[in-house]
């Protein structure tokens, strides 16, 4: 199943599955950041490879008390100016399905999470991720800058030489707006 049609089933489950009287927020998260990923191939080479990345992030998220909330998030991370033969010329689309936010302060707030992962590049490969982000209200409330951290493990494909598995960082800078 496509990580993008899991999406509106853990939205709904998300938003179901809270108080009735919860606030519901949803956020939209635009900025650039950086792979480091490994390729290991069974019976071949090991590539390595460090690209540049524009990132898109749509979420929902439910108040489970004043200072945090629960959500879905999905990620869409492009390669900027990249060879098709690189690594860092895959697209990975990450859907969080676990995803908890605090706030810290009245300034700021972090969040954890947990998902699945495909990553597109000779051909799609599944696997499964988790990070990190720090927050800081820039603009006003429910606006800002985040600084996020996430580690790819055991994407999976099969290939000639047998089964490639990508594994790699990426850290990004973001603009985040809530409504």
């Amino acid at each position: 199943m496509k990580i993008l049609t899991i999406f509106p089933v853990a939205i709904l489950f998300g938003l179901s599955s809270a108080s009735v009287n919860a606030e519901t927020f949803f956020e939209i998260t635009a900025g650039l950041g950086s792979f480091a990923l490994d390729v290991d191939q069974k019976r071949g080479q090991q590539i390595e490879d460090d690209s540049n990345n524009a990132n898109l992030s749509i979420g929902a998220y439910r108040m489970t008390s004043d200072k945090s909330a629960w959500g879905a998030v999905v990620d869409l991370d492009y390669p900027l100016g990249r060879e098709p033969e690189l690594p860092g010329s895959g697209k990975m689309t990450s859907l969080r399905v676990a995803d908890y936010w605090y706030r810290l302060t009245e300034k700021t707030s972090f969040e954890v999470f947990a998902g699945f992962a495909q990553f597109d590049w000779k051909k799609k490969a599944n696997g499964y991720f988790a990070g990190a982000n720090y927050r800081y209200n820039l603009f006003g409330e429910g606006s800002g800058l985040l600084l996020e951290a996430k580690y790819y493990q055991d994407l999976a494909y099969d290939s000639p030489e047998g089964d490639d598995i990508v594994d790699g960082f990426n850290t990004s800078l973001k603009v985040y707006f809530q409504f």
